[in-house]
């Protein structure tokens, strides 16, 4: 799919700004900060949340998994 990127660029400064006006934040933020609050911190808390459930069913990552065999 192509999009105009002036058409983006736009879309995302109203979006930022709306955001700004809903949140009632009497200082503007940089739209870059915005933007982060908006989308990159539900991706990390996303994030946790698939490697909690990885971690529930036993899909470990190996590390600091002790594999030697317990003598008695």
């Amino acid at each position: 799919m192509v999009l105009n990127s002036r058409l983006v660029e736009t879309t995302v400064n109203l979006s930022v700004d709306l955001w700004q006006y809903v949140a009632c934040n009497p200082e503007r933020l940089p739209r870059a900060t915005v933007l982060h609050f908006i989308f990159c911190i539900p991706l990390l808390q996303l994030r946790r949340l698939a490697f909690s459930l990885g971690s529930y069913l036993c899909f470990d990552s190996g590390a600091g998994v002790d594999h030697r065999a317990h003598s008695d």
